[in-house]
């Protein structure tokens, strides 16, 4: 995965700003199996120091032949958002074996006692356990 950046909409223009963490905190590497079961696509997901708090996978769903989507969950504390965190995931499948994948947090900006959200995204290419 690439670090988390920010989505930027200025009138007309958007654009997208890396996001600064701290240097402990780019571990953006995981581990994802999907993995067909009788009513649902069941989704594990190991992410060592996990630094966005990404918790546990949810099932996923198909959303086209080669595509699923899916959420995770983490009660807290978390880095987007004031308590609970969410992720939204798309994963793409591609024919050289590969996957792109897009995770989009819950995110709010504090201002003073309230919040406004904001968006965040990462994107990045899966590769099949034993390949690089």
């Amino acid at each position: 995965m690439e670090p988390p950046r920010s989505v930027v909409v200025s009138g007309e223009a958007v654009t997208s700003n890396k996001i600064g963490l701290p240097p402990e905190m780019n571990k953006w590497a995981f581990s994802l199996a999907l993995r067909d079961g009788k009513d649902e696509v069941d989704v594990q997901m190991n992410w060592p120091g996990d630094p966005i708090r990404a918790g546990k996978a949810l099932a996923a769903f198909p959303i086209g032949p080669h595509d699923y989507s899916f959420v995770s969950l983490h009660g807290g504390p978390c880095l987007f958002t004031q308590t609970s965190c969410i992720f939204m995931y798309t994963l793409s499948e591609q024919a050289d074996g590969t996957a792109d994948i897009l995770i989009q947090p819950a995110a709010l900006a504090s201002e003073g006692d309230r919040s406004k959200p904001f968006q965040v995204f990462m994107q990045g290419r899966c590769t099949p356990a034993g390949k690089s």
